[in-house]
């Protein structure tokens, strides 16, 4: 796979492949965070297979693009464009994704939604009931419409993987996603 400068990219449709943590830190504007682990399952909801594609990798993931590029050619995505390294993105291009504390997002008093993204069949810790809306992340794609965009949106998923993704899609579409930090995972430590 081809190595790309950041000058190179333009129209291409964005995939940050490193893990939630690192895209919270610091991604490109509209680029979708679909990790190696998850991307074969979930690219075909969310990207154009008729569109070029750039993988956003750090150190740790440039061992994955040959799995990667693999994946996408089984998807059917015969416009991989290349890679860039986000070590090669200027600071400056780079935003962030909020996120919030397990501990703080229990004591919200205002007006939210909490979205849990997980599919209903596997929910074995439900999430708080207020203002909760299930929308499982390979829906939220024709579902997010739904969603009040005055809203702070607060995602949620099992430990926070797919919630970032549900969070990188949101933000995309111009809505104000925030990550619930370790998931339900971590929100059932404090409840229990």
């Amino acid at each position: 796979m081809k190595q790309l400068a950041y000058s190179d990219i333009n129209e291409q449709q964005l995939i940050d492949c490193r893990s939630q943590h690192d895209f919270q830190g610091g991604h490109l504007k509209q680029s979708l965070n679909l990790t190696a682990s998850n991307f074969k399952k979930y690219a075909t909801y969310y990207l154009d297979v008729d569109q070029p594609l750039v993988f956003i990798v750090g150190s740790k993931e440039e061992a994955e693009l040959d799995n990667l590029s693999d994946s996408a050619d089984d998807l059917g995505f015969n416009q991989v464009s290349g890679y860039i390294h986000v070590e090669d993105i200027p600071a400056e291009a780079l935003e962030t994704l909020g996120t919030t504390a397990p501990k703080d997002f229990l004591s919200k008093e205002d007006d939210y939604i909490l979205l849990d993204v997980r599919h209903p069949d596997e929910i074995t810790r439900p999430a708080p009931k207020k203002n909760l809306i299930n929308i499982p992340f390979e829906d939220l794609i024709t579902d997010y419409c739904s969603l009040d965009s005055e809203k702070v949106i607060y995602t949620l998923c099992g430990s926070g993987g797919r919630s970032t993704a549900a969070a990188s899609f949101l933000k995309a579409k111009g809505l104000n996603p925030h990550v619930i930090e370790g998931g339900m995972k971590a929100v059932q430590e404090l409840t229990d």
